[in-house]
């Protein structure tokens, strides 16, 4: 199910009709129209029974409660029929009462039902042929007129009509035919800008519960007008999904976005489109698989229908079919037709043919474009086999391959599955002979990563690790780089498949099918570089936060400039660009050696009660929070992190949400984006986003993310090492002079080496200030200032 944040078509249908119908029986009820059938007709959840007899003395010494615990609550749900709407539209239009007005909030969710309603209609009619006029289109339509002329008869209590919230009402054309007085009608309140109330943010965790009013289905067609309109509403918000898709694809393939950025944002799509499909399948839950689904679209779709065996054969022309994402389906399908439990689909290579990257499919009729695309998944299909039987869990895993891994042992063909099945081959029909550039760059990245690892092992041999950085943390990053060997730059797959090639004495080549499934499948690699790129940022940051090694030097680097001008740390800087000064440094950049030193103090866990005047204890003040460090606060790494590494599920909170917007409306790259700052104001409005305007939202997020996401923290901790231990090498004498002899136990402990610096600099300050002597300087400061000097010319 989508999160009552996120909007699909049929959702936002369901609710403005509920909205609607709402209104009209409650304000019918006050004009005198009866509502005791709309009462009756309440299916509201009975009350549970009471224990009784055994069950009862169980609960008893148990400790229970002896009546049994109430089933969780539901919101009640009414149900009214097609003929009290016009009939309370009526009632409210004639009533005497002049208080009652028909609120914008109101008109306009009952036009938005009558225009999702008319495009589903219109569809069904443009598609369908002669078919149009059939008795089920016309039903539909006499639903459609239903509710409009239950808006029109509420026309004289609209409470505003012209676009600004205190205008008097204008009559419409009562002469003109209801079509346009319609038109009409929508055309004076498409501009409103009206705040629409909001609703909880989930309701599915909200204690409250609001009624929810239905049309009732007096007949089995109105039934199946529904369902039909359900599923129109779903391929349409898939239609919408892939419009969106190919155009971020074309957009990775012109360089104009990351390998990252687009997978991510496809497989979000993909979790969309199933979770809409979820949707669905609560009101139809016998319409899981897709041929139920086609089977009822296409009866409706198409006039041409045999009946074979208790299976119905359609036929539809190309356009259809590929709005239903049936050649996809048809390639799956016959893929499932040859599996077998437990087996992988032995196939030779260039069986069915040689899939040619480079042919122009702009002169392909459809009989020869569904050819050249059983050529190709009917090579890549096997992959998801192998996946699924030797349940191979890949580092990170796309909606898309774990869709296919299960179909091969369920047979099972969901829509969402079909819809992101065209998807992937969409993208190679845009890519072309690039489809393996998305693998290239996963490599890159492998091996830059894998590189990062190895220097940090060599660097560390022999350190000794401080307490707070524990044994299990270094197994982790050996761990991380064994799994980037494994999976990433070996192919997990490759010895299996040799084994079933050899096993059934078939052809192969080694150099062909290495990373077969990788370089076809652009989705796959951009999530293993994404998961690459989150764990190896997740895993520095905690480096440097348990050993100190960004925020102690960075206090230390800022201190240098309150003696002099250092010369520029370009990767501390950096850090301290994208976690903001704020949160380095406590409120910003302290600018006296005597604040360098309170900072200090606050970052390692002392309280700002430390420093108030007229203090009488001298006893240290702890603060609760503990030492301070960095914070990880990416919204895009919040959103799949956690998934990429389990289940793949995103973690889609109201929080996560409001952080993604915030980034981008705070964003100075973006501020040439109107559409992002009305994204940003519409979510303040109502806090509801559109699948399309969720992906839009992390198409832009996550290009701002990634330099945080790709910070190379075991650099700047190597770096920060190599400083402290020369700092430590230089000033020994002197901080023995003034700290004491055993300032220091071993290299666990250097991140400190740079804040006793700052400490015996504010302790000359001070006592310059007590003997009256100025600009005097600290002696210590300016030796680590000769001290960085050095290494920074050897070269950062």
């Amino acid at each position: 199910m989508l999160p009552g944040f996120l909007t699909s078509t049929y959702k936002k249908y369901k609710q403005d009709t509920s909205t609607f119908i709402e209104w009209l029986s409650e304000n019918a009820k006050e004009c005198g129209f009866k509502m005791d059938e709309l009462e009756a007709r309440s299916n509201a959840t009975p009350a549970a029974p009471r224990l009784k007899g055994k069950q009862r003395k169980l609960a008893k010494q148990a400790g229970a409660k002896t009546s049994a615990s109430p089933a969780k609550e539901k919101p009640k749900s009414y149900s009214i029929s097609t003929k009290d709407i016009l009939a309370q539209a009526k009632a409210i239009a004639d009533s005497t009462r002049p208080a009652i007005e028909v609120p914008s909030v109101i008109i306009q969710a009952g036009l938005r039902a009558i225009v999702a309603r008319k495009r589903c209609a219109a569809y069904f009619r443009g598609v369908a042929g002669s078919s149009s006029d059939s008795r089920d289109n016309v039903r539909h339509s006499y639903f459609i007129d239903l509710m409009e002329d239950a808006l029109l008869a509420l026309q004289p209590r609209f409470a505003t009509i012209a676009g600004s919230s205190g205008a008097t009402p204008q009559p419409l054309d009562e002469s003109g035919p209801t079509s346009s007085r319609l038109e009409d009608l929508e055309n004076r309140f498409v501009a409103l800008d009206i705040e629409e109330p909001a609703d909880e943010p989930d309701e599915a965790t909200t204690a409250r519960k609001k009624p929810i009013y239905e049309i009732e289905p007096t007949t089995k067609t109105y039934g199946q007008q529904e369902k039909l309109f359900a599923f129109f509403c779903l391929f349409d918000d898939l239609s919408r999904l892939r419009e969106f898709l190919i155009e971020l694809w074309k957009d990775y393939l012109s360089d104009n976005i990351d390998l990252i950025t687009a997978a991510a944002t496809t497989n979000t799509a993909f979790q969309l489109a199933a979770r809409t499909q979820d949707e669905i399948l609560v009101a139809y839950p016998d319409s899981g698989d897709y041929q139920a689904v086609l089977s009822t679209m296409v009866e409706v779709l198409n006039k041409n229908k045999t009946s074979t065996n208790d299976e119905m054969e359609f036929e539809m022309d190309g356009a259809i079919a590929e709005w239903l994402y049936a050649p996809a389906h048809s390639i799956l399908d016959s893929f499932c037709d040859v599996l077998y439990p437990g087996e992988v689909p032995s196939m030779k290579r260039g069986h069915f043919g040689v899939y040619d990257a480079s042919a122009d499919r702009t002169k392909m009729d459809e009989s020869e474009k569904n050819r050249h695309d059983l050529i190709l998944l009917l090579e890549l299909l096997p992959e998801f086999a192998f996946l699924a039987k030797y349940k191979i869990d890949p580092f990170a895993t796309d909606e898309l391959t774990r869709g296919l891994s299960k179909m091969c042992l369920t047979k099972d063909i969901p829509v969402w599955l079909t819809f992101a099945t065209t998807i992937l081959l969409d993208i190679h029909h845009l890519a072309k002979d690039q489809a393996d550039r998305a693998f290239d760059q996963l490599q890159a990245i492998a091996e830059k990563s894998k590189r990062t690892l190895v220097c940090y092992f060599e660097f560390s041999r022999g350190i000794t690790n401080p307490s707070t950085w524990p044994r299990e943390n270094e197994r982790a990053l050996q761990h991380l780089a064994e799994t980037i060997d494994m999976h990433l730059l070996q192919d997990v797959i490759l010895k299996l498949k040799e084994g079933n090639y050899t096993r059934l004495r078939l052809p192969y080549s080694v150099e062909v099918e290495r990373f077969y499934l990788y370089k076809r499948q652009p989705i796959l690699c951009g999530l293993l570089a994404f998961r690459l790129t989150l764990e190896l940022q997740y895993t520095g940051l905690v480096l440097v936060q348990c050993w100190g090694t960004a925020i102690y030097p960075a206090h230390f680097y800022n201190a240098l400039s309150q003696q002099g001008q250092p010369p520029p740390w370009p990767l501390m800087e950096r850090l301290v660009e994208l976690h903001s000064e704020d949160r380095v440094f406590v409120g910003g950049r302290p600018k006296t050696i005597m604040d360098c030193y309170k900072q200090v103090c606050l970052v390692l866990g002392y309280s700002a009660e430390q420093f108030a005047k007229n203090r009488r204890s001298k006893k240290p003040v702890i603060s609760k929070n503990g030492p301070r460090g960095l914070k990880d606060s990416s919204p895009p790494g919040e959103i799949f992190r956690q998934g990429l590494s389990s289940d793949g599920s995103m973690q889609l909170t109201m929080h996560n949400i409001d952080e993604l917007l915030n980034e981008q409306a705070f964003d100075t790259s973006l501020t040439s984006m109107p559409q992002l700052k009305l994204r940003r104001d519409e979510w303040n409005r109502s806090h509801r986003l559109t699948p399309i305007q969720l992906l839009q939202a992390l198409k832009a997020s996550i290009p701002i993310e990634l330099p945080k996401l790709r910070f190379d923290y075991f650099l700047l901790h190597e770096q920060s090492i190599c400083l402290l231990r020369r700092l430590r090498e230089s000033l020994d004498t002197d901080l023995k002079k003034y700290v004491g002899g055993g300032y220091i136990e071993n290299e666990s402990q250097l991140p400190f080496v740079g804040l006793y610096v700052i400490m015996v600099a504010c302790g000359t300050d001070r006592a310059a200030e007590q003997l009256g002597i100025s600009d005097a300087g600290s002696l210590m400061l300016q030796k680590a200032i000769g001290v960085f000097e050095s290494v920074a010319r050897e070269g950062f």
